[in-house]
């Protein structure tokens, strides 16, 4: 692995442990193994880090979800897809996201540390909440609108669909426990059934 790569992922191992101000330029050399100077030979400062691991994030996030077949493009473009997809597959997705942001090696504690940091950085709760809260409600309310408007969905309220499906699924994420990874996903699996029975035209 290049320096540069290194440097990246023991940043986000460590900011995701022990917080963003609790770690130093000088404690990131020393995890890499390099001198405390040599590491502004590849990043000027914490802040330009923390934004490459953002860049890092979106872009592996565009992999996985093209890697899973998830619907990609615009709300409209997304519900075409969606049309003939049985629910084997919309389990597929839903199970695939859910584990890539619970296990991925970067993915995982990427997730924590923006969790941990949303309070204290204004630039991570931004982030926070387009990922996490804002923009996927957002997205998934404009996908079942135009579900419903296909005729693809039962007449009701997008936004509250939205939080009908995606709230037991962050709920999920946010108490993901390795140890209880069975029963988290029987849980999330029976989730997605009883919302494909509510809402999902026969």
């Amino acid at each position: 692995m290049k320096t540069k790569d290194l440097i990246l992922h023991t940043s986000l191992r460590l900011f995701s442990k022990r917080g963003y101000d609790g770690v130093s330029m000088r404690d990131l050399a020393a995890e890499v193994g390099i001198k405390a100077a040599s590491i502004y030979n590849h990043f000027s400062s914490k802040d330009e880090i923390f934004n490459s691991l953002l860049l890092e994030m979106e872009k592996r996030y565009e992999q996985m979800i093209n890697k899973i077949n998830v619907p990609n493009g615009t709300s409209k473009e997304a519900a075409m897809e969606y049309v003939d997809i049985s629910e084997e597959q919309l389990q597929q997705i839903a199970g695939g996201l859910f584990l890539y942001f619970a296990k991925d090696e970067f993915a995982g504690p990427f997730r924590k540390m923006i969790t941990a940091e949303q309070y204290r950085n204004s630039a991570a709760g931004n982030v926070f909440r387009e990922m996490f809260i804002n923009g996927a409600l957002e997205y998934q309310t404009d996908l079942f609108q135009a579900l419903i408007e296909q005729g693809e969905f039962i007449e009701a309220d997008p936004e509250i669909i939205a939080l009908h499906f995606y709230s037991p699924i962050f709920l999920l994420l946010e108490s993901y426990d390795e140890s209880h990874e069975q029963k988290i996903m029987e849980t999330l699996e029976k989730h997605v059934h009883q919302f494909s029975r509510l809402y999902v035209r026969r």
